[in-house]
């Protein structure tokens, strides 16, 4: 099962396929890039070294137009 845990986790910035966690739903706390990153790929989640809780993220990008 996949669930959006998005609202209760923090991260930093992402960098192309990895993100750093700030802090898991856990409630631990991370430095960002070298204690907790998760990478996009679903069929390999990262493992939160506190709960163990496995983690991916993905990225949505919307463009728009403007007209005057």
């Amino acid at each position: 099962m996949i669930k959006d845990i998005t609202k209760d986790v923090e991260c930093g910035d992402n960098d192309g396929e990895s993100l750093p966690i700030l802090k898991c739903i856990c409630g631990q706390e991370f430095d960002g890039w070298g204690d907790f990153t998760i990478s996009i790929y679903r069929d390999k989640p990262d493992e939160c070294p506190s709960c163990g809780r496995k983690l991916f993220f993905s990225i949505q990008i919307k463009v728009y137009e403007v007209t005057v």
